[in-house]
């Protein structure tokens, strides 16, 4: 990220001139506990929070806290622990999406307000114009801001200044040198370091979809899809997934590094949801792939990013990743991943406002720490899925599956055995319809078989929704079939759908089975115990 730190590194010498300033076995009827999970591979990770609602709050709550400021009518961000002076224009709009990923995670008529306060502040500072800012990319950043504030409150007046800013960027930022691209400096133009990088054209895209979701204007899908076929043949190799800075006088050159990865995987499946164009997919797919196995697989750790230096990227990664499960059913192949660096952010935080610098492997120590470098913490556990208690593994074998708030059975309705007999919960009765065949598929995921059917516990039509039956059906090794569990000392298991992240639940209503947003209820947990 040599040019974003360059970048960075020049915003803060401005800065200081101008401002003062995230079974093994049991015997019979005795419930496995979290103390029974091996630890070894991804198991040794038991006992580490899997990104509880209690955790994210606190990283978040903990960043308002050492950043907001609030005064003489205008609310901001703070540049760093010291430096108290309102961060530079683009700095801010960065700030402030990640209070909107914490709304899109929690909309709380609080956090609404919040980000209603901070745009208008925005505005009033920058004006509308902001023409005056020769940096692409900032303005694209400010651009994310305001349409992402449009969509949580409705106030045109942020919608106006998005699209009316993004099309500035485009009318001066693209030309045909380099076969096309958004310049990201205007004043490099005809200089030797003049790039048409990542930086300014993955952002272009993430917004104008936003902007399209608006305004349903083919302009703003058609210029994406003009941004993206340039991108991916000068900022990116389809073939390995690799991601470069850009591509300037020089050719194509620069790092393989988080924040555009991030950014890449974003504006791709940003373009795949509104144009089906299944390139945008496996390209992000590609570029995700790439990176989680560069930095170590689905346990590997986010830490490349130097801290103390003004570094950022994580946050980046978490939206782009999360926006990819979610498109894909994808959870069971990222879930883990954020949900890992959830809890590696968490044990490795100052734990006087709980958020963690860029490097999620080592302990944050530093005296004082910049408010975009640290919110990559906070973001990370804002999009990973919202779930409790510490992961776990149990044994191979059968069981009957008790429900802590039932205390009575999972259950084939009817003794069923056929594909789509649903689920509910019964008084044990010893019947093969109560009895699973639990076995690890690896990599922290299970499959759970019923003894009378031969048939998997699974989400009818891959549903991502709440409330969607849990029904029998032939395993076929889908993510809507495969499940992973989180366990409390108390003994009882959270079982959740990987391809969703929700839990396997009992409405308690008719005592059907269904899968359900993790909330912590006794319906959601479940003992394993042999037959």
């Amino acid at each position: 990220m040599k040019k974003t730190l360059k970048k960075f590194q020049m915003l803060c010498i401005m800065l200081s001139m101008i401002v003062i300033v995230v079974l093994s076995s049991c015997s019979k009827e005795t419930p496995i506990t979290s103390n029974d999970v091996p630890t070894t591979g991804i198991n040794s990770l038991k006992a580490t929070p899997l990104n509880p609602v209690s955790n994210a709050d606190a990283a978040y709550n903990g960043w308002l806290s050492a950043y907001l400021i609030r005064t003489g009518g205008q609310t901001y961000f703070a540049n760093s622990l010291t430096d108290r002076g309102r961060a530079f224009f683009w700095g801010q709009a960065y700030d402030i999406a990640t209070v909107e990923d914490a709304y899109d995670r929690n909309p709380t008529a609080e956090r609404k307000q919040l980000v209603t306060d901070l745009l208008n502040t925005l505005l009033q500072n920058e004006t509308t114009d902001w023409t005056w800012d020769t940096w692409n990319d900032d303005v694209e950043w400010a651009v994310i801001a305001c349409i992402r504030g449009y969509k949580i409150t409705g106030n045109t007046a942020f919608l106006n200044a998005a699209a009316n800013n993004w099309n500035m960027v485009w009318h001066r930022g693209w030309d045909s040198t380099f076969g096309g691209g958004i310049w990201e400096l205007m004043d490099d133009r005809a200089t030797p370091s003049g790039n048409k990088g990542g930086l300014a054209n993955w952002p272009f895209i993430i917004a104008g979809v936003m902007i399209f979701d608006a305004t349903n204007d083919g302009w703003y899908k058609d210029r994406c899809n003009d941004v993206y076929n340039w991108a991916r043949t000068h900022c990116f190799d389809p073939n390995s997934g690799r991601v470069y800075e850009g591509t300037g006088y020089n050719g194509m050159t620069g790092d393989d590094n988080s924040y555009n990865t991030g950014l890449l995987t974003n504006a791709c499946e940003s373009l795949y949801r509104i144009t089906g164009n299944a390139q945008c997919n496996n390209d992000a797919i590609k570029a995700a792939d790439h990176y989680i196995g560069r930095i170590g697989g689905v346990t590997g750790i986010m830490n490349e990013d130097h801290p103390n230096n003004g570094s950022f990227g994580c946050d980046q990664v978490a939206r782009g990743f999360a926006n990819l499960a979610n498109l894909n059913s994808q959870w069971n192949k990222f879930g883990p991943f954020l949900a890992n660096n959830c809890a590696a952010s968490w044990n490795h935080r100052r734990t006087d406002y709980n958020f963690t610098w860029n490097n999620f492997s080592s302990n944050t120590t530093t005296g004082n720490l910049w408010c975009m470098e640290v919110q990559g913490s906070v973001t990370v556990q804002m999009m990973a899925q919202t779930q409790g208690g510490q992961l776990a593994s149990i044994g191979n074998g059968t069981y009957k599956i008790i429900n802590r708030q039932t205390g009575t059975a999972l259950d084939a309705v009817g003794n069923g055995t056929a594909n789509l007999t649903a689920m509910d919960v019964w008084a044990y009765n010893g019947g093969n319809n109560q009895r699973w065949n639990v076995t690890s598929l690896g990599n922290g995921l299970y499959k759970i078989i019923g003894v009378g059917s031969g048939r998997s516990l699974n989400v009818g039509g891959s549903s991502t929704a709440n409330n969607s039956a849990v029904v029998l059906y032939d395993y076929q090794g889908t993510g809507n079939e495969n499940v992973y569990l989180t366990s409390s000392e108390s003994g009882y298991y959270s079982i959740y759908f990987s391809h969703s992240g929700k839990a396997l639940d009992v409405n308690t209503s008719n005592n059907s089975v269904i899968q359900w947003e993790y909330n912590g209820g006794n319906n959601q947990q479940w003992q394993f115990q042999q037959p």
